[in-house]
């Protein structure tokens, strides 16, 4: 999912948690602001003057989210901000489908005047599907800044390094953007604030930056259907205390998975499918428990059996995945595994046997 639905093999109720997850954290970020809102001040000239430049570069604007900015007016009146003691601290303008069903919304560079709002707390162009341009550098100016969504635009360029001056921030969404380059290694400078990272679905290349698994207090870290590469680091597993959905799902890792996973024992989704790890499936996993509700690891090139404790242990898993892969043995009996069909190991695994395969006996008569 990421800023979208969840999508694979994973049930609808995964999908539902997710979205009910993402809701969660956009909600608790803006509501929060905008209930610590209102002004009996005007808003200062050049905060007005920052967002009548970002007005400036807009091109379309079918939805009129901008019509009542005008320069005579008092910009914390107008549509979509939200003013404390006069300055500017929220700025939501993600579209509503319940008002206007064209899928188009702001056309336009994202620009950097809205980096000359200096008490923003609340950034959100969420889903505008035509912003363009890089993210500015002078993002990091905004040091008050709390939630940061610019996802599902057409957004270029390498994410700055910069925003690791964010040092309050606790919602980070820049995914769904064609966005290249390296997740840069100053993430980790953001701290203990963040909670939500969704950088999936873009064009991000390289490994995950050590600094990032610093990052002690995150509940979701999405990076899927990107390019990033190298090994899963065993550093993941100091994202143990916090973690609730790790998903790098269709992107280029390889090597082994690391036995650290098995520290993550607050996830209900892990999902590492459709890259190329090798080796077997670390028995560590087992320690996460019944909190596991989905577990994606198909398409993967990983040998071995499924270990057998899985079935004793992963008593809440609803949703798995292991088809693709060249898994031998036989296949755990009883709760959960007795629910799952033969999609979640087939095609591939052609040494798998047992329910609901063939029994292990025929199978290895063939």
């Amino acid at each position: 999912m990421g800023g979208r639905l969840y999508s694979g093999s994973s049930s609808t109720m995964t999908e539902l948690l997710l979205v009910l997850g993402f809701g969660f954290w956009v909600i608790q970020s803006i509501v929060a602001v905008k209930a610590a809102g209102g002004t009996t001040h005007e808003c200062p000239a050049a905060e007005r003057d920052a967002l009548l430049a970002f007005k400036a570069g807009i091109k379309e604007d079918p939805s009129g989210q901008l019509a009542n900015w005008v320069a005579s007016t008092d910009c914390c009146t107008w549509s979509n901000i939200v003013c404390r003691d006069g300055h500017v601290i929220s700025l939501d303008l993600r579209p509503d489908p319940a008002f206007d069903n064209s899928g188009i919304f702001l056309t336009g560079p994202l620009g950097s005047s809205l980096c000359n709002l200096p008490k923003l707390e609340v950034l959100d162009v969420s889903e505008m599907q035509n912003l363009t341009g890089p993210i500015p550098t002078a993002i990091g100016n905004l040091k008050n800044l709390l939630h940061l969504d610019v996802r599902d635009n057409k957004l270029t360029g390498s994410i700055p390094s910069t925003v690791g001056n964010l040092k309050k921030l606790n919602f980070l969404s820049l995914g769904g953007n064609p966005i290249t380059g390296v997740i840069p290694s100053s993430i980790g400078n953001i701290g203990a604030s963040l909670n939500y990272i969704f950088l999936g679905d873009s064009s991000l290349s390289g490994t995950i930056p050590n600094s990032l698994y610093g990052l002690t207090n995150l509940t979701d870290l999405f990076l899927e259907n990107s390019r990033l590469s190298g090994p899963l680091s065993p550093l993941v597993g100091n994202l143990g205390p916090t973690l609730l959905v790790l998903d790098i799902s269709s992107n280029k890792f390889t090597g082994p998975l690391p036995s650290t996973l098995g520290k993550l024992t607050k996830v209900f989704l892990l999902d590492v499918s459709s890259n190329s790890f090798i080796g077997s499936i670390p028995p560590s996993i087992g320690n996460i428990g019944h909190t596991l509700f989905n577990l994606e690891l198909s398409n993967n090139k990983l040998t071995g059996t499924i270990p057998p404790k899985f079935a004793k242990q992963l008593t809440g898993l609803a949703a798995l995945g292991l088809q693709g892969n060249l898994l031998t043995g036989p296949i755990p009996q009883g709760a959960p595994f007795s629910s799952f069909g033969v999609d979640s190991f087939t095609p591939g695994n052609p040494g798998l046997c047992g329910h609901p395969l063939p029994a292990c006996s025929k199978h290895r008569k063939l």
